[in-house]
């Protein structure tokens, strides 16, 4: 049975975050399913527009990831989703994988406590947003348990092969990587 990761694009997202792990996470053989915050169109915040493949208000399974790209505002519209938040720590409650880059990680993870007493990493800036009790790290990408966070644009492809090799084991990820000449 593939894997399924979700990925939940708001307007304002940063797109070579998103778009990055698509890519990695399909060229891997996942199902990669784009829910969109709103509306089915999406517009990033350097004017690419992406279509949904769902609302997240219409999404109801559980799936083995979800993935949040930065991107401003596209960080702050994830957190002010009610479904978002509900989703993220049910997830994390049943120890999937919860994956945040640049401003998502101190955004829409740190208020939902979820990085308490763990490793992350976040956009330059942003850790100002993490309470005292996570463990800030200036590394590209962070996995601490089940929680991937990463910096920013130029970490996606790094950020992206980290949650392959979560979801279809390190053999196949670095194979896919090794081809996109990684």
């Amino acid at each position: 049975m593939n894997k399924k990761a979700l990925i939940i694009l708001a307007n304002g997202f940063e797109e070579t975050e998103a778009v990055t792990s698509i890519d990695m996470l399909r060229r891997c053989g996942v199902e990669v399913i784009i829910a969109g915050v709103g509306k089915n169109l999406i517009k990033g915040s350097h004017g690419i527009d992406i279509k949904a493949d769902i609302l997240i208000d219409d999404y109801s399974e559980v799936p083995d990831a979800v993935i949040l790209p930065g991107g401003m505002p596209g960080a702050e519209n994830l957190a002010s989703s009610p479904k978002v938040k509900d989703l993220i720590l049910k997830m994390n409650e049943k120890k999937k994988i919860v994956a945040a880059i640049c401003a998502s990680p101190a955004i829409v993870f740190a208020p939902l406590g979820i990085l308490k007493g763990k490793s992350a990493t976040c956009y330059p800036g942003m850790e100002e947003n993490f309470s005292s009790d996570v463990k800030f790290s200036e590394n590209k990408v962070v996995q601490d348990e089940n929680i991937i966070t990463s910096r920013g644009p130029a970490t996606s492809l790094e950020f992206a092969i980290l949650i392959a090799k979560n979801l279809v084991g390190g053999t196949k990820a670095d194979m896919i990587a090794g081809h996109m000449l990684y």
